[in-house]
């Protein structure tokens, strides 16, 4: 719509997670680095974490590229693993490694374990990822730490690595017989000021641009509104950028994205007064 307009190949502020458009800050490269030592030492389980927009699944997309494209893994991700019960969980994880599956739970289970021995006789390591790991089921979880018993002497048969959002820590304090098999943490967090104008900058030359046409104050405004989530940023970028093409402007200003912001419920005057709301009916 604004490509044209603002001189870009393409949106530079898309929500799909494209690996392309991924800036890697201080903490994300933390996160992936962590994933990878653990998948490579075949230490087991590890567990990331955030708020929403946080970049999980961009996380998750990045790794499973990753391990994809070497031939010594064998990697299936789940996006969406609220499975209702193990045997459907586990059938489900059979399918995305295009492993036979049986009827019975305890069939399939066997058939699953010798894969995952085939595999490490072959010399592959084998990788889990579970995107949205917060709507794991109960049961599930009880899976999880039974997959993690297929094991050698010295090293475990299947990686696993579970991405969720916050609520997802707690779920893990809750089952310490599976808390206790985790080998890495990593918690996500907001983007730091600098880091939000590193990732605008980033993405806009990504998408074919050059110095990005928004201010500072502009990028004040962004973090200040976002609370340095980076998918509230991408939002409220696009919609400015959208915003500034149908008034025929070159450049985003503060005024601009603070009416953006305001329109769609992220600016931080609109959040006060939200609470103020809810304070009055409360009351």
């Amino acid at each position: 719509m604004y490509e044209r307009f603002f001189g870009l190949a393409e949106r530079p502020f898309s929500i799909s997670p494209d690996p392309r458009f991924f800036y890697l800050s201080s903490q994300h490269k933390e996160a992936l680095a962590k994933c990878q030592y653990a998948i490579e030492q075949r230490m087991g389980l590890a567990v990331i974490y955030g708020d929403v927009g946080t970049g999980k699944t961009t996380i998750a997309r990045r790794l499973f590229q990753a391990f994809s494209d070497n031939k010594k893994y064998r990697t299936a991700m789940l996006v969406n693993p609220n499975l209702r019960t193990e045997n459907s969980f586990l059938r489900e994880i059979m399918k995305e490694f295009g492993v036979t599956t049986k009827k019975a739970f305890i069939d399939s289970r066997a058939l699953f374990q010798q894969f995952l021995i085939d595999q490490y006789e072959a010399g592959q390591t084998v990788v889990l990822m579970l995107d949205e790991a917060q709507g794991i089921r109960g049961p599930n979880f009880e899976l999880i730490r039974s997959l993690l018993n297929f094991e050698t002497d010295r090293q475990k048969l299947i990686n696993i690595v579970l991405l969720g959002q916050n609520q997802l820590a707690p779920m893990l304090d809750d089952r310490p017989e599976l808390k206790t098999r985790v080998t890495i943490f990593g918690a996500l967090t907001s983007l730091s000021r600098e880091d939000t104008e590193g990732m605008i900058r980033y993405r806009y030359r990504a998408a074919g641009g050059e110095e990005p046409p928004i201010n500072r104050d502009a990028i004040d405004a962004v973090f200040r509104h976002s609370r340095g989530l980076p998918r509230v940023i991408c939002t409220l970028l696009d919609n400015a950028l959208v915003k500034a093409f149908a008034l025929g402007r070159h450049e985003v200003d503060e005024k601009l994205l603070t009416a953006v912001a305001k329109e769609m419920r992220y600016s931080v005057d609109a959040n006060a007064e939200a609470v103020a709301e809810q304070g009055g009916q409360r009351a």
